[in-house]
């Protein structure tokens, strides 16, 4: 019963043992159960033997408990630093660096049928908020901006802080102006909302670059440069999305203004760093 007990821990951990380790703890099943049946059938069972191999077993299952929990305690220290890493730890949301890098493998993928939308997102005013109200003022609006655009968006849209009181959103497989025009509505109203609900005047400006699918007429084998028409470049698409975003707040803040990405032009120098 010891030795059966053994095994089915043994298999149950089996995925968090590497295979030279797993092969060998399986070895103390064999023989032991070989010798067993061999001393039972030739001289009966030995008190003294049965003592040891109990003794055994019982080190083999701690040893094996205990080997399960720093696995697990190892993971769980990785995961932890992997998300921290990643994450904003103001909002929770993706860092600039683990975003973008998301991003660009996103559009690495795109052909000439996916369709996009970036956004950059960013709180107007937020030095006069921070001034007036305080700094922890201020931290609550980039948290509530942030909780709002999570709200917003699906799982699987990518939102990063991009740093300070701005974000910046990757919409994916949708150009459709009315998603556009009904989410970010909602997202006004809701930032309205809680402006209201505290007393304080503060709203977003949203910059937007639209990618739509590439249509047939816009297609072609290739550019004198090498690059195939209809392939999307994601220094363009966040360059695009700066100077919407730049106009919006120079002509009216509070709002958004789209530029529609085009194919067919060579993307620009990044005006990011």
């Amino acid at each position: 019963m010891g030795i059966a007990l053994c095994l089915f821990m043994l298999i149950s951990y089996r995925k968090n043992l590497d295979r030279i380790i797993f092969l060998s703890m399986m070895s103390f099943f064999v023989l032991p159960v070989l010798a067993t049946i061999y001393q039972a059938l030739a001289y009966s069972f030995s008190l003294q033997c049965l003592a040891i191999v109990i003794s055994t077993q019982i080190m083999f299952v701690m040893d094996t408990v205990e080997m399960n929990m720093r696995f697990h305690s190892q993971q769980a220290a990785y995961e932890k630093a992997r998300y921290e890493a990643e994450h904003d730890g103001m909002t929770g949301l993706l860092n600039k660096e683990a975003g973008w890098k998301h991003m660009r493998k996103y559009f690495d993928r795109m052909d000439s049928h996916d369709e996009a939308m970036l956004m950059f997102v960013d709180i107007d005013d937020f030095k006069t908020i921070n001034d007036t109200y305080g700094h922890t003022v201020g931290d609550f609006w980039i948290r509530e901006v942030a909780s709002q655009l999570r709200h917003i968006y699906r799982h699987d849209d990518i939102i990063c802080r991009y740093g300070g009181d701005e974000f910046i959103a990757l919409i994916r497989n949708t150009a459709s102006e009315q998603v556009l025009e009904t989410t970010l509505g909602m997202f006004f109203q809701q930032l309205a909302r809680a402006s209201e609900q505290h007393g304080q005047d503060v709203h977003c400006s949203v910059g937007v670059c639209r990618i739509a699918a590439a249509d047939g007429a816009s297609l072609g084998t290739g550019s004198a440069d090498g690059d195939a028409i209809g392939s999307v470049d994601f220094d363009q698409c966040v360059a695009q999305a700066d100077l919407a975003l730049y106009e919006t707040k120079r002509f009216n803040k509070g709002t958004f203004t789209v530029y529609n990405y085009d194919r067919s032009q060579p993307a620009p120098a990044n005006i990011r760093a």
